[in-house]
C-alpha cells in the first residue's frame, strides 16, 4: 500500500510519542535513584529485522546496537525458545548488544494478528549485577570472568507472564536486589506500554502502513545524511585519544590509544579504529557493540542535529572498521565492564573530533562544528560500604556528569552541561544522592580556567568535595576517572583542550581550601592515581573535577571584552587571562574587570612572536584569495591541491603535499595547565603540543600526544 504524506508524519510521530511514553512509564514504575534522578536509561523501537528507527534522547549511546540484541535472538532462538507475542527477553552481555554488564537491556517483539510488525526495548544501567567489586565493575580485571557473569539474551517474560524462576536468578546476583527489580519492572512495564500503543496504531491505520512509514523513514533519512555529505569537503581526518590502565610502567604498558582515521568520499563515511592499541586484560576494553553504539551516538550529535534520529539509517550510510583484538573491538573474553567510562569517552571524543575538523570546511554546515565536551571525570565513580546499620551500600552517583561543553564557532561551552551523547541524563542534586547514602557533599561548583580556551572558550568543569556521614567504617572509591595524566576534551581550530580531571583524597580542611584556590602553605598534596583500594576515612573528603570542555579557535583571537566578563564571572582567573588569552586587563569598582585594548594588542603581538621564536609574524590578509576554497577555519585549498593559512594565506603546501611539515610545534608539559597544577604519576609522558602558522603564528590546532611521538597529519584534502 502507499501511504500519503500526512499519515506518514502522523505514523512517525506516533512512534516518537510511543518511544518518548515508554521511557516515561519506565521512570514512573522503576523509582531508582539512578532511573529516576540521573535518567541513565533509554528507550527504542525497531523495525521487525532489528532496524532502530526511534530512540530516546536519554544516554543515546546505550540503544544504537539494539538491533544487535534483536538479531541475535531472532538467530539463536527461532525454535526453542521461541518467541511470541507477550514474550520479552532480558539480557546485559556486551558481546551480544549491551554497553556493559551494569547496562541491563530488556526486548519484545511486536505481533499484530500474528505477524511480527516491530521490536520494541529499554536499557537501564542497574547499581550492582554481581561480580566480585561492588557497582558490577572491578578496576584490575584480568579478564570477563574476575567481572559480572554477562547474561544472554533470556526470556524473562512469556505470554505476558513474569518468569520467577528467571528473574530470582538475576536479582540474586546482585547486592542491591529491590533497586534492581524496580528497574526490572519498569523496563518490562515500558515495553507492554509501547507493544500496545503500537497494536492500536496498526488497529487504526493497519500494519502495512506502519512498516511502510518505519521503511520509509529509514530511507528518507538516509537520504538525507547522504545529501549532507555531498555538502561537505572530501578528505581524511585523525584523531587520537588515550587512555591509562593501572600504575605507570616504564615499558609504557599502561598506555592504551583509540585511533580513529575517518574518511568522506562523495556521500559515504567510513570510521576506522584499525590501528587502535592492542586490547587490555579487562575492565577498560569496548565490545564491537559499545564501539558501534558511540559511534552512533556520536554521529547523530555531531552531524545529524537537525536530522531526523534514525540510527538504522547511520548504518547504511557510515560504515565501521575495525580490528577485533584491539582496546576499541576486544575479544572474547576480554574485560569490558569500564568501557563506558574509558575507551567508549575516547571512542566518542575521537568521532566529535573528526566531524567537527569536516564539517568547519562548509561555509553552511560549519555551524555544527563542536569541541569536545568532558570525557569521564574524577566525578564518576561508585562509593561502597557498610552503613551504621550494618547493611551494604553501593551507588554510582554520575557527578562526572558536572564536566564541560565543548565551544562551538559561534558560542562558549556549557558550564556542567555532562557528556553530549547522554543528552537526557544528569547528574543527581546533592539531597537525593545524600538521602539514599551515608555521604555528605561539602561543595559542588564550577572551577575557574577548566574550560579549554578558544575564541569561543570550552564550558567549565565541575566540582564535587565528599565525605563520609554517619559512619565509621572506611567508603570505597572504585574511580572511573581518565584525564588524569593529561587533557581527555580536544578543542577544535586551534582551540585548547578542556582541561584535566581531578581525583583526590585528602583531609576535609585540604580539601575545601583547595576548592578555594589553595590548599594552604606547606599542605603536601598526594597527587596519587586511583587503584582498587581507593577509599576515604573518617575526616577525609573526596575531590573530584571532571573536565571543562574543549575550545574554538585560537585564543588570541578571543574577544577581549568577552575575557573581561569571564573574569569579572569568576570563570577565569586574571592571570590565565593574560596567559592563555593574551589580554590586559584593568581591575574596576565591585570586583568588576575591563579590557586595557592597546595593551591587550601589544601582549598578543608578543604573544604571537614568541610562538615564531622571536620573528615578526605577518598580519591578516584583507580577504580570501578567491581561487581557494575552506578546508577548515586554519586551512584553504584549490584545485592544484596548495594548502595556505586561512589567516595571511601564506602557502603551507603545494600539490598535496602535508601542510602540518610546514607548522611550527611548539611542546609545553600538561601540567602547565591543569588545575592546581596537578601532577599525577605518568603525567611527564605527555605533552601539549600546539601548531602555529609559520607566516602569522596563528594556532591552528592543539594536540595531546605522547612525548616524542611524531607529529600527527589530523586533516588532509582528498582530490
Amino acid at each position: 500500500m502507499a501511504v500519503d504524506p500526512f499519515t506518514f508524519e502522523i505514523i512517525r510521530h506516533r512512534l516518537d510519542s510511543i518511544n518518548d511514553e515508554a521511557a516515561i512509564t519506565l521512570r514512573q514504575v522503576s523509582g531508582s535513584p539512578v532511573a529516576v534522578e540521573a535518567n541513565d536509561l533509554n528507550t527504542a523501537i525497531t523495525m521487525a529485522d532489528g532496524t532502530v528507527v526511534a530512540c530516546g534522547h536519554y544516554v543515546l549511546c546505550q540503544l544504537a546496537s539494539m538491533n544487535l540484541v534483536a538479531a541475535d535472538i531472532m538467530r539463536e532462538y527461532p525454535d526453542s525458545p521461541g518467541f511470541g507475542p507477550g514474550d520479552q527477553f532480558l539480557t546485559n552481555d556486551p558481546y551480544v548488544g549491551t554497553l556493559h554488564q551494569p547496562d541491563v537491556v530488556v526486548v519484545a517483539p511486536v505481533f499484530v494478528d500474528g505477524r511480527l510488525v516491530a521490536w520494541c526495548g529499554s536499557s537501564v544501567h542497574q547499581f550492582d549485577v554481581g561480580g566480585p567489586a561492588a557497582g558490577g565493575m572491578t578496576f584490575d580485571a584480568g579478564s570477563i570472568f574476575d567481572e559480572p557473569t554477562p547474561l544472554p539474551p533470556i526470556r524473562i517474560v512469556a505470554g505476558d507472564r513474569v518468569q520467577r524462576d528467571v528473574e530470582r536468578d538475576f536479582l540474586r546476583r546482585s547486592r542491591t536486589p529491590r533497586l534492581n527489580e524496580l528497574d526490572l519492572r519498569g523496563q518490562i512495564a515500558a515495553n507492554r506500554a509501547t507493544s500496545a500503543a503500537i497494536q492500536a496504531l496498526c488497529a487504526r491505520y493497519g500494519a502495512d502502513a506502519l512498516v511502510e512509514v518505519m521503511a520509509g523513514l529509514v530511507t528518507a533519512t538516509e537520504q538525507q545524511l547522504r545529501a549532507r555529505l555531498r555538502e561537505l569537503p572530501d578528505g581524511r581526518w585523525r584523531h587520537v585519544s588515550y587512555l591509562e590502565r593501572g600504575a605507570p610502567q616504564p615499558d609504557a604498558s599502561d598506555i592504551y590509544a583509540v585511533r580513529l582515521t575517518m574518511t568522506k568520499r562523495g556521500e559515504s563515511l567510513e570510521l576506522d579504529f584499525s590501528d587502535s592499541s592492542p586490547q587490555a586484560p579487562g575492565a577498560i576494553n569496548a565490545a564491537y557493540p559499545a564501539l558501534v553504539n558511540f559511534a552512533v551516538a556520536a554521529l547523530l550529535i555531531y552531524l545529524c542535529g537537525d536530522l531526523p534520529w534514525v540510527p538504522g539509517a547511520i548504518m547504511r550510510v557510515c560504515r565501521i572498521r575495525s580490528q577485533e583484538g584491539t582496546i576499541a573491538h576486544a575479544r572474547w573474553p576480554a574485560g569490558v565492564a569500564m568501557s563506558t567510562s574509558s575507551s567508549c569517552q575516547a571512542i566518542r571524543v575521537c568521532v566529535n573530533v573528526c566531524l567537527g575538523r569536516m564539517l568547519e570546511g562548509s561555509p553552511v554546515l560549519s555551524a555544527h562544528a563542536m569541541a569536545s565536551c568532558c570525557s569521564s571525570g574524577g566525578g564518576g565513580g561508585v562509593f561502597a560500604g557498610i552503613t551504621a546499620a550494618g547493611e551494604a551500600f553501593a551507588a554510582m552517583t554520575l557527578d562526572e556528569l558536572t564536566g564541560g561543553g565543548g565551544a562551538t564557532g559561534s558560542h562558549d561551552g556549557i558550564g556542567s552541561s555532562g557528556t553530549t551523547t547522554s543528552p537526557g541524563a544528569a547528574c543527581a542534586d546533592v539531597e537525593v544522592n545524600e538521602s539514599y547514602l551515608p555521604l555528605l557533599y561539602l561543595r559542588r561548583a564550577e572551577v575557574p580556567n577548566s574550560g579549554g580556551p578558544g575564541r569561543f572558550r570550552g564550558g567549565l568543569g565541575g566540582l564535587n568535595i565528599i565525605r563520609p556521614h554517619g559512619i565509621g567504617s572506611p567508603v570505597s572509591i572504585l574511580s572511573f576517572a581518565q584525564g588524569l595524566q593529561h587533557p581527555a576534551a580536544s578543542g577544535l581550530a586551534g582551540g585548547e583542550p578542556g582541561r584535566q580531571s581531578i581525583y583526590l583524597v585528602t583531609d576535609v580542611p585540604a580539601a575545601l581550601g583547595m576548592a578555594d584556590g589553595s590548599p594552604g602553605p606547606g599542605t603536601p598534596v598526594d597527587w596519587s592515581l586511583p587503584s582498587r583500594d581507593s577509599a576515604m576515612r573518617a575526616g577525609q573528603a573526596h575531590i573530584a573535577v571532571s573536565q571543562g570542555g574543549g575550545g574554538y579557535g585560537d585564543p588570541l583571537t578571543r574577544d577581549p571584552q568577552s575575557v573581561a566578563a569571564d573574569v569579572s564571572a569568576g570563570s577565569v582567573t586574571p592571570e590565565r587571562a593574560e596567559l592563555d588569552y593574551g589580554v590586559a586587563l584593568a581591575e574596576g569598582a565591585g570586583g568588576q574587570w575591563t579590557a586595557d585594548i592597546d595593551g591587550t594588542e601589544s601582549l598578543r603581538q608578543r604573544l604571537r612572536r614568541e610562538r615564531l621564536g622571536g620573528r615578526r609574524p605577518a598580519g591578516q590578509r584583507a580577504g580570501p584569495d578567491p581561487r581557494t576554497r575552506p578546508f577548515s577555519l586554519a586551512f584553504r585549498i584549490d584545485d592544484e591541491g596548495t594548502t595556505s593559512c586561512a589567516r595571511c594565506g601564506a602557502v603551507l603546501a603545494e600539490g598535496g603535499q602535508d601542510a602540518f611539515a610546514r607548522l611550527v610545534v611548539r611542546d609545553a608539559p600538561v601540567s602547565s595547565v591543569a588545575p592546581w597544577s596537578a601532577a599525577y604519576p605518568g603525567s611527564t609522558r605527555f605533552v601539549i603540543r600546539r601548531l602555529y602558522c609559520p607566516a602569522c603564528a596563528a594556532q591552528v590546532d592543539v594536540q595531546v600526544a605522547r612525548r616524542g611521538d611524531p607529529l600527527l597529519r589530523t586533516a588532509e584534502p582528498l582530490g
